[in-house]
Formats: structure tokens, C-alpha cells, sequence
């Protein structure tokens, strides 16, 4: 019965990756934002610090995406992923005797860059080799599984450190990476492709074929196009807090809406599945950037208003929660499963060099303008996006 709601064939490798995904997310990115206030604590570091290190690796790790994207061609997922999570593994067993800064610059930027190994962009080309253009639902289930990372990681890793010290918690963090994620993936991801024959199967209105010219125009239009929709998601997701309070909602309240983005996420991704079949990539990615826009509109109206502060937290974590899919959906639908690693990783350089950057800007926004221009400028970037989304569905007709 479970297996009318997958791809043929993609049942494990669905599973495999979702349950890793939610380990690599959960240990690699989510775990950080607890794990700040041990170093702050036993070290005296401030703050700006701590993030500025966790910032500069997010950026590390963008620029070596279109390296791991052609080994991921190369040599395939099982290979790239696998050696991920031993990598992965390491890091967390490195940081756990962090003693000196430099000991703690070195050991966070390493575990940054490896997570461009393990993560959603790696785990999309995987679901790309095994059900080439057909596995945009494979993507959208992976999400779903994963988006449980921080709801499950948070608890758990405050729990952990209630009965052990920080550096046995990333002990135990490195061990998930050793023992779960590594076999997954070794065992997981043994097929490149289907076995079914159904891997000329063309996701709903078609993969088109473009020369090389057409390829590079389109890598630019898609570049510009998630990278702006990545600035108010970037900044929106970070500053969150601040940004309620400085409408007025008071911080017990702003944290009770924020605990909303998560099931907001899962809604989103529940409908990208039932209606897959029926919607195209960039149908999805243009509902995602008019949630975007609709959740900033609803900020923006939101002083003192707690339905309006409500109404923005659904939408935004709707519309990031398929925007997360887009990045991986929509090259795949335009460019085609060929050399998705390479086109992805080239993508994935500028998206994460964006959400590297989107926060600090938009925080120095926010310090000299105030809110309320801040919030605009978002709206605005959403609209050149929606320019860019617009004008790659007119020139490629889809």
C-alpha cells in the first residue's frame, strides 16, 4: 500500500535520504543554533563571533558546490555521500576538543564544507541519477522528511545536555553520522537508475532540449531568479524574532508564531506532493514567491496585530517550504537530469553565497532604516523575482 505513494523504485532511497537528510540537517545546521551558547558559556566568545565563523563556512561551502556537484557526476551519490558522512563524522569529532579559537575556526568551517556533501543539493542529484526527470516527487518527500529535523534535534540535543557535557553531546552527533547516515547511503543509493524502464518518463509538460547556449542562459535566469527569492527567506528565517518584535508583538508571542513555520513547511510540501502530477516545476516556484510576497505584505500590515503576525508566519514558512523544493525541481525540469550535478553546484554556489550574505545586509537595513523600509526593500526583491520567474517561463515556453 505505502508504495502507491512513490516513485517505482524509490521507496529506499526515499527513506534512506530523508532519514539522513534529517541527520545531516539536524546535527550539521540546526544543532548550532544550541550548541553557540555552550562555546559562549565555557569560552567567553561573543556572539557576533561564534556566527561570523558558522556565516564564513556556510560561504565556504557554497563556493566548493560546483566541485562536489561534478563528483557527484563523476562518480555518482553512493560514492560522494557516503565519504559525506564519514567526513561529517569527523568534524563533529573534531569540534568536541575544540580548545583554542583557531582550533574552533578550523574544526566549523571543515564541518560547513562537508555538509555540502550530505545535504539537500547532494541529495537531490542523487534522486535525479536514480529517477532522472521524474524525481521532483522523490525531492518533495525528502523535504518532508527532513523538515521533522529541527523539531526532532532541538529537543533532543537540550535533553542531552542536560545529562552530558557539550563535547559528549557532539560525540554522540558523530556517531549518528557513523553508524545511520553512512550505511544508509552505502546501501541505500546502490542503483544509479530505475530498474523499470520508466526513466524516459517526462514530468508533467515536458524536459526540453536546449543547446548549450540555451543551457548557460537559462543556468543565469535561474541563478538570478532563486537567488533573489533567497534574500527575504535568508533574512526572514535568521531575523525572525526581531523583526515580529519590532512590529509590536511582544517576544513570548513572537516565539510561540515562530513555532509555526515548521508545520506551515510540511503543509506546503504535503500539497506539492498530491498535486505534482498535475502542476509543473515553475508553477510551484511562482506559487512559492507568491506566499513570499503575501507573508511580507501581511508583516508589513501586522503592528500589533496578531492576526496579520500570524498570517505572515503560515505564509512565509509555505513559501519557504516549496521554495527548498524549487531549487532542486525547477533546474531539473529546464536543464534535464544531464549533468544535474555540475548545473545544480553551479546554482547552489550563488544561492548560498546569497544566504550567506542576505542576513548581515539586511540587519544593517534594519539598524539605519527601521522596519518598515527594510520590509520593503524585501517586497520589492520578491517582485524582480517574480520579473526573472516570468521572463524564464516566457523565453522557454513552460
Amino acid at each position: 500500500m505505502i508504495k502507491r505513494f512513490f516513485i517505482d523504485g524509490t521507496l529506499k532511497p526515499v527513506i534512506g535520504l530523508g532519514i539522513t537528510s534529517t541527520i545531516g540537517y539536524g546535527t550539521l545546521f540546526y544543532s548550532f543554533t544550541i550548541m553557540s551558547l555552550e562555546f559562549e558559556n565555557e569560552f567567553g566568545w561573543s556572539k557576533s563571533f561564534i556566527f561570523g565563523i558558522f556565516s564564513l563556512g556556510l560561504l565556504l561551502g557554497g563556493l566548493i558546490s560546483p566541485f562536489i556537484g561534478k563528483k557527484l557526476d563523476k562518480y555518482g551519490a553512493q560514492v560522494v555521500m557516503s565519504i559525506g558522512s564519514f567526513l561529517a563524522a569527523l568534524g563533529m569529532l573534531f569540534i568536541s576538543f575544540v580548545e583554542t579559537k583557531f582550533g574552533f575556526i578550523l574544526s566549523l568551517l571543515y564541518i560547513e564544507i562537508v555538509a555540502t556533501f550530505v545535504l539537500y543539493e547532494a541529495a537531490f542529484v542523487a534522486l535525479s541519477q536514480i529517477a532522472k526527470e521524474k524525481a521532483r516527487l522523490p525531492m518533495a518527500q525528502i523535504t518532508l522528511i527532513a523538515g521533522f529535523a529541527s523539531t526532532i534535534f532541538w529537543p533532543l540535543i537540550t535533553f542531552l545536555l542536560e545529562i552530558m557535557s557539550w563535547r559528549d553531546v557532539y560525540l554522540v552527533l558523530s556517531l549518528l553520522h557513523l553508524c545511520i547516515a553512512l550505511p544508509l547511503h552505502l546501501f541505500m543509493l546502490k542503483n544509479r537508475t530505475l530498474k523499470s524502464g520508466v526513466t524516459n518518463y517526462i514530468d508533467s509538460k515536458g524536459v526540453f532540449q536546449l543547446t548549450q547556449k540555451q543551457k548557460d542562459k537559462a543556468i543565469v535566469l535561474l541563478a538570478i531568479t532563486l537567488c533573489l527569492i533567497a534574500i527575504p527567506i535568508a533574512a526572514i528565517q535568521l531575523h525572525l524574532l526581531s523583526v515580529l518584535q519590532s512590529f509590536g508583538i511582544e517576544a513570548i508571542i513572537a516565539v510561540a508564531l515562530g513555532a509555526l513555520i515548521g508545520p506551515s513547511q510540511v503543509g506546503a510540501r504535503v500539497v506539492e506532493m498530491i498535486f505534482s502530477n498535475k502542476t509543473t516545476p515553475i508553477q510551484s516556484a511562482i506559487i512559492s514567491n507568491i506566499l513570499i510576497f503575501l507573508s511580507l505584505i501581511s508583516l508589513l500590515l501586522s503592528v500589533y496585530e496578531i492576526l496579520f503576525a500570524t498570517l505572515f508566519v503560515v505564509l512565509y514558512g509555505a513559501g519557504q517550504g516549496l521554495n527548498y523544493i524549487a531549487r532542486g525541481s525547477l533546474p531539473l525540469y529546464i536543464l534535464s537530469a544531464d549533468s544535474f550535478g555540475k548545473n545544480s553546484g553551479i546554482l547552489n554556489l550563488f544561492i548560498k553565497i546569497t544566504t550567506a550574505i542576505s542576513p548581515f545586509s539586511v540587519a544593517l537595513l534594519l539598524d539605519f532604516f527601521g522596519n518598515i523600509v527594510t520590509v520593503v526593500f524585501l517586497v520589492i526583491v520578491v517582485m524582480l523575482s517574480f520579473v526573472s520567474l516570468f521572463y524564464l517561463k516566457k523565453v522557454y515556453h513552460v
